[in-house]
């Protein structure tokens, strides 16, 4: 189920939704309510988010998936992933119950469609076989209450076992599902896909930008408290019917406020009020911009928009497009994109602040990179050059060394001929002895 928030209503998209309008007739009464503030001149940023190839690559890894082909698997039992065919019936306390049996039906294994145990329970059982499940309902169960904590058997026939093959992406499978010839064609056209969608998203998010500041510059104190109660009381009875629709599916009332943000009725009224408050101080603003600006829609122009809604949703009674939409609906329409037209053609675009930091946040990191650079280079210069002094000191200490020991080989060579020549005097006087002795 798509999820559909109720919130205030945004008129710069000019996506006005299905309430009653209001004719001219009434811009008088409204004035009663509202003292235009500034809105020419108004200030706003447009920023077009860049396409990057992760965008891309997204919409074409999603193209091969809707692409991918079953194919069947024979000679195995059921694993996780796996797509089986089966055959139900499921009772309790021995009785078949509504919406337990099915035949033919393809369950993915692993995708937990079916309360748990069911799926599991089938992995490692073959084609053909019958298996038994005794399972137990959880508690609570929202889409069937009465359920809730009871015990449950199922009987499950498996009748095929398949597995999803995922084609390549190749000019052949771009050719036959597109109309273009090659994934490199393909590619492009995604790419500038995204990028119009990327700026009328800029654009839009301008506009609403706009009419915003436009209404917040308005003085407002009040609107038509009748009026605002029956589009609440309209609002809140087209949430019903939209529940109603989605019981079919298996969603309770609960699950459908819980899903559009809400966890009570009570908060849905509430939020409902809201909406319908921001939407009437919108749609006064826009008919008093109207009024003076003297902007005006045609009833030829109403009725050509009325036509083409009627053929593009086959209605032929143009009662039913009142009744659907509202007898002012289309005059709304067209007289908000009018002024929404005027105000923006009048506004002021002006560089986003977000980028003007992205910038100068860039420039700092650069900045303070270089300082870290040129630091680390002056540290190194400081390091180099610690380096050669102590290069430098250890040649001298080495040069000393050499010095050392070379005065040591010098005195030691003194020694031994000064040793030498004492050697030679003692034996030249013992040999004068031994002659004087004779």
């Amino acid at each position: 189920m798509k999820k559909q928030r109720i919130g205030a209503a945004v008129l710069a998209g000019v996506m006005l939704l299905g309430l009653a309008g209001c004719g001219n007739k009434k811009v008088e009464a409204f004035k009663k309510y509202v003292t235009l503030g500034q809105y020419t001149g108004i200030e706003y940023t447009k920023t077009v988010e860049e396409v990057s190839d992760e965008d891309v690559q997204s919409r074409l890894d999603s193209f091969v998936q809707q692409h991918k082909e079953k194919e069947e698997v024979k000679d195995r039992a059921v694993e996780d992933g796996d797509i089986v065919n089966i055959d139900f019936v499921g009772t309790m306390n021995g009785e078949e119950f509504e919406g337990g049996t099915s035949q033919g039906y393809d369950l993915t294994i692993g995708s937990h469609s079916f309360i748990d145990g069911f799926e599991d329970g089938l992995i490692g059982h073959k084609i053909g076989e019958e298996v038994s499940l005794d399972l137990k309902f959880p508690d609570p169960y929202q889409n069937d209450p009465d359920k809730s904590g009871k015990d449950v058997n199922f009987k499950v026939t498996i009748n095929t076992i398949s597995v999803e093959k995922v084609p390549e992406l190749t000019d052949e499978l771009v050719k036959d599902n597109t109309d273009y010839k090659t994934v490199d064609e393909y590619r492009k056209s995604i790419r500038k896909e995204i990028q119009e969608n990327n700026e009328t998203t800029a654009d839009q998010q301008a506009k609403s930008e706009v009419f915003n500041k436009v209404v917040e510059n308005c003085k407002i104190t009040g609107y038509d408290e009748e009026e605002a109660k029956k589009l609440i009381d309209d609002e809140f009875e087209r949430f019903k019917q939209m529940a109603d629709s989605y019981a079919a599916y298996g969603y309770s009332y609960e699950q459908v406020l819980s899903l559009n943000g809400y966890d009570s009725e009570d908060k849905l009224k509430e939020g409902i009020k809201e909406y319908i408050k921001n939407y009437l101080e919108q749609k006064m603003v826009l008919y008093c911009i109207a009024d003076k600006e003297k902007i005006k829609v045609t009833d030829e122009e109403i009725e050509e928009k009325v036509k083409e809604y009627m053929e593009k949703n086959s209605i032929k009674d143009r009662a039913e497009v009142d009744e659907q939409l509202g007898e002012d609906y289309f005059e709304t329409y067209l007289l908000s994109e009018k002024v929404i037209d005027f105000l923006m053609k009048n506004a002021v675009q002006v560089e986003s602040t977000e980028e003007t930091t992205e910038a100068e946040t860039e420039a700092d990191e650069a900045a303070e990179e270089k300082t870290e650079a040129d630091q680390a280079a002056e540290e190194k210069t400081e390091a180099d050059q610690a380096a050669e002094e102590k290069t430098e000191a250890e040649e001298a200490d080495q040069a000393a060394e050499e010095k050392t020991e070379a005065d040591q080989d010098t005195g030691k060579n003194e020694s031994e001929d000064s040793d030498a020549e004492t050697s030679d005097a003692e034996d030249a006087e013992d040999s004068e002895g031994e002659k004087a002795a004779e």
